[in-house]
């Protein structure tokens, strides 16, 4: 018997992506449930450990956050299967957040101007006792910053856009227009690095089946 399926996040985004992947298996039907966690202190003690390798200590968090998601869903409801996923931007050794207004959305964006930067997405998928973790890294290069690009940030982040999303972008809307180039999974860069999902969620549920 197939077992709820819960995707702990709220993200729009991530909701799109993550039911093409269940469609895959001919699954329709999921919720959602966002996670109460305290992202800023545990972000702190993870990045207080840091052993000189930034970038490694970025992927432990990514992986941290969503595994804390997921297993605070799972506590909720035992029975269910759970993916939980958390999707950050670095630019050299600074993790880029969410911004707090849109002055820093726009400085954030200006930053990544002409600069190659990282995304990371942490996920975890857990069903009882078995967990499947692992986390994508893609890597971006935009466009210097010039008279256009100036203002095509200004109108994106008047639109409010930029406010609900790490880096302060979303590469499916006009940031797009900002990208130079990509080294690997679009889609991570969303919300959700679904080719790999799909791999690892394909064989939890052949596991689950076979039972």
């Amino acid at each position: 018997m197939q077992p709820q399926i819960i995707l702990a996040s709220q993200s729009p985004r991530r909701r799109e992506l993550f039911k093409l992947v269940l469609s895959s298996y001919g699954i329709n039907e999921f919720s959602i449930q966002a996670a109460e966690i305290d992202e800023k202190r545990i972000e702190a003690e993870i990045l207080e450990k840091c052993d000189g390798d930034f970038q490694e200590t970025v992927k432990k968090l990514a992986v941290e956050l969503a595994t804390r998601k997921a297993r605070v869903i799972q506590k909720l409801n035992p029975r269910a299967l759970v993916v939980g996923a958390d999707t950050m931007v670095v630019l050299e050794e600074e993790i880029l957040g969410k911004p707090a207004d849109e002055m820093a959305a726009y400085q954030m964006i200006k930053a990544l101007a002409g600069n190659t930067h990282q995304v990371l997405t942490g996920v975890s998928i857990r069903y009882r006792d078995q967990e499947e973790c692992f986390v994508v890294t893609s890597t971006i290069r935009f466009y210097p910053w010039d008279h256009q690009m100036q203002r095509q940030v200004a109108e994106y982040v008047a639109s409010g856009k930029a406010m609900d999303k790490a880096g302060a972008y979303g590469i499916q809307e006009e940031a797009g227009l900002w990208v130079k180039w990509i080294k690997g999974d679009y889609n991570n860069i969303v919300g959700l690095p679904i080719a790999k999902l799909n791999r690892r969620l394909g064989k939890m549920l052949e596991q689950i089946a076979s039972h």
